[in-house]
């Protein structure tokens, strides 16, 4: 030790046998320099085994008296990633590399696990706590879930007329000019029928929902966690499941596949303006349609609209409650919820459609 400066020269090894020593060593150096800076030279250290990693370690936070600083320098990059660097000096930094493709892929599966599990237990809970309500004969706050359907049903139904009237638009003109050249443009009827109660009706419109209303969700209730409402709701004894996501699953049931359904028939509508074009009158486009067209087409796309309206409110609810700290985490969570809602809603048309066509 040099007592001037005040440094501590390290032997070339520090074991378990050596420790009790170090400690006592260091312990009276301390007490007799207390307010005085501490330079630890560990430039000859090559060994430690786990006691000496942990007098290091000590060495700034047990050992340490109030006032007194203490640096450790010249310790080797191996041994340097054993000591917490907060212990450490002018250590080598050791650069990290990129990660591997590998890699990548490995993290992000990992987190998509995660994500996945995340919502199936908070699935889960909503289905516990729905059924506890029943068991409880709890009576549902309707006019709670009728606020929320008018502003995610009725104040949405413009957006989704002009969507679905375009649609129609769209598949009627573009189906219409291939059909026409071989001279079947009436059965561009069935086209539009089929696509638009079996397909294209719930899932825009379960897109649309998401963007519009998965968004709110997950910023109402975000920001309510940012404000410290749910704690509040958890001081009063109050299930914030019970009180602000079944109501929103309740209005997101019964909404969507309303809006499904005017979708369906605004872009059948919107077809049958353009098959104008193409000399195919109302009549003929109404009957070849009910021809089309089975009570089983409807019934599929509500069953598909229903499920959409469950999921975009379970996954607007659920990126809501797991909003962090400040108002930037209320903008992630709404767009977390959109892109994951939008990602489930194509997962689950697949599933269906390759399950029950």
């Amino acid at each position: 030790m040099d007592e001037s400066n005040l440094e501590i020269e390290l032997a070339e090894s520090i074991t378990s046998a050596m420790v009790g020593d170090l400690w006592e060593k260091a312990n009276d150096i301390l007490e007799s320099y207390p307010d005085s800076p501490i330079v630890v030279n560990a430039s000859n250290l090559t060994f430690v085994d786990i006691s000496g990693v942990a007098f290091l370690s000590d060495l700034q936070t047990r050992f340490r008296p109030p006032g007194a600083e203490i640096s450790i320098i010249g310790l080797s990059a191996s041994l340097a990633e054993l000591v917490p660097p907060s212990n450490i000096e002018n250590a080598p930094q050791i650069p990290r590399g990129e990660d591997g493709f590998f890699e990548r892929v490995g993290n992000a599966t990992r987190e998509m696990l995660v994500y996945v599990g995340s919502v199936v237990r908070f699935i889960k809970e909503c289905v516990l706590v729905f059924k506890l309500g029943i068991n409880r004969r709890k009576n549902v706050n309707w006019t709670t879930v009728s606020n929320i359907a008018t502003r995610a049903g009725a104040d949405a139904v413009p957006i989704i007329l002009l969507i679905g009237f375009l649609m129609g638009v769209i598949i009627a003109f573009e189906i219409g000019l291939v059909a026409q050249q071989f001279g079947a443009v009436l059965f561009v009827a069935d086209g539009i029928g089929i696509s638009m109660f079996r397909e294209l009706g719930p899932l825009m419109t379960a897109i649309v929902f998401a963007g519009r209303t998965g968004a709110a969700f997950a910023a109402e209730i975000g920001t309510q966690k940012v404000n410290e409402e749910i704690n509040a709701l958890h001081t009063f004894g109050i299930c914030p499941v019970e009180f602000l996501v079944i109501p929103r699953i309740y209005a997101s049931v019964l909404v969507l596949p309303l809006l499904t359904v005017l979708a369906d028939i605004i872009g059948v509508l919107g077809g049958a303006l353009v098959l104008l074009k193409f000399d195919i009158s109302f009549v003929q486009y109404y009957h070849q349609l009910l021809n089309a067209l089975s009570v089983w087409d409807l019934f599929f796309g509500l069953i598909k609209a229903t499920t959409f309206g469950f999921i975009i409110a379970v996954i607007g609810c659920e990126r809501g409650l797991a909003t962090g700290q400040g108002s930037t985490s209320v903008g992630l969570a709404a767009t977390s919820a959109v892109v994951s809602s939008i990602i489930w809603i194509v997962v689950i048309d697949g599933f269906f459609t390759v399950l029950l066509t």
